[in-house]
């Protein structure tokens, strides 16, 4: 195949164009400007002592209720979250909470499965939509 000279120059710069969008993919937009750092972000049976109880990617069909868990660590102002949880691709519940200024914060929220089987995502998103941290399970 033969390229024209202005041929070879569009395609140069196309390639040029394709290696910055990978590059620039390689940081989130969020890392840059997440409120903090997430040190812990897990679902699990119960929140007990500020801690989460029974971790696990996975439940069984007859488990009631599951909790989203967050410890947000060198928090410079108070801010809030939202805990989102998807099903299946639909947002099912948004929950707001507070997370306050200093060197640790833990925090939870719950949802009700209603027995909905299949796979979940939980992400926590700031005051502007950004996602900060995301974890994904599987109801069985």
């Amino acid at each position: 195949m033969i390229f024209t000279k202005q041929r070879g120059r569009w395609a140069v710069v196309v390639m040029a164009g394709a290696v910055l969008v990978a590059v620039a993919g390689l940081v989130p937009a969020a890392a840059e400007s997440a409120p903090f750092d997430v040190k812990r972000l897990v679902v699990c049976k119960d929140v007990q002592d500020r801690e989460p109880v029974e971790i696990s990617d996975s439940f069984s069909a007859d488990t009631t209720k599951v909790y989203a868990f967050l410890e947000a660590v060198d928090i410079p102002a108070d801010t809030e979250i939202d805990f989102v949880w998807h099903h299946g691709g639909n947002e099912m519940l948004r929950v707001t909470v507070p997370v306050r200024q200093g060197g640790r914060w833990r925090t939870y929220a719950n949802k009700n499965l209603y027995e909905l089987t299949g796979s979940w995502r939980v992400e926590v998103q700031d005051a502007d939509g950004a996602v900060i941290g995301a974890v994904e399970f599987e109801v069985k």
